[in-house]
């Protein structure tokens, strides 16, 4: 497998991005971060997705990581870009994201999306607003304060289709208002991953073997 950095340029943005070449591909695939995270942070999860076949890109969003433009709602922008951008190495483009990265590939024009733990919640409790801006928000340059709680409630939700190939993943110990938002999605493309926490379900094996059997699945 070759793996490189790269500076993916778009008419929104220029993206920095690790890509994960394997030897032979049927298909691309995008790796979302979270709020205050990073590309770097998502590599173990991009190995995993790249191992089944896929040129996968991890990136940085606007105001993270080696991202210099500052976080806003134009996030979504870079996605779509981003997403069209993949199509153009031929096969199906899954989304794969965490957290406001999950919602992100989840409302994507990607051929398939896996939100983990996505924020598809309208908004967040007061608990979990502070633990955010105390564990998180130092991580990001933002371009406005409490943008990230605008952006939730603006961006359109999934929807979900039984033709539509999306699914959601989150953890039994994840931000509750996270939980009631995925248990609300349909039985057959939802998982609950036991004992999994928001900061670290990415990381679990659990949740990276449901991954690649949900892509061998999509790109069957």
């Amino acid at each position: 497998m070759k793996i490189q950095r790269t500076i993916i340029k778009l008419k929104t943005a220029d993206i920095p991005a690790i890509v994960l070449t394997p030897l032979e591909e049927m298909g691309t695939a995008l790796v979302i971060h979270g709020y205050g995270g990073s590309k770097e942070e998502q590599l173990g999860l991009a190995f995993r997705v790249a191992e089944t076949g896929l040129k996968t890109f991890a990136i940085d969003l606007r105001g993270h990581g080696e991202q210099p433009l500052d976080f806003d709602e134009s996030v979504l922008s870079d996605i779509q870009e981003t997403v069209n951008y993949c199509r153009s190495f031929g096969g199906k483009v899954i989304a794969i994201g965490h957290s406001l990265g999950g919602r992100l590939a989840l409302i994507s024009d990607a051929d398939a999306a896996i939100g983990i733990s996505p924020a598809i919640c309208r908004a967040f409790g007061e608990n979990t607003r502070k633990k955010l801006k105390e564990l998180r928000h130092y991580r990001v340059n933002e371009r406005a304060p409490l943008i990230l709680e605008k952006m939730i409630s603006a961006f359109p939700q999934p929807v979900f289709k039984q033709d539509s190939q999306k699914f959601v993943l989150f953890g039994s110990r994840d931000i509750p208002e996270i939980v009631d938002a995925c248990r609300q999605w349909d039985e057959h493309t939802s998982f609950e991953i036991k004992s999994a926490l928001h900061s670290d379900i990415f990381t679990l094996n659990t949740t990276a073997s449901i991954i690649v059997r949900l892509i061998t699945s999509i790109y069957s």
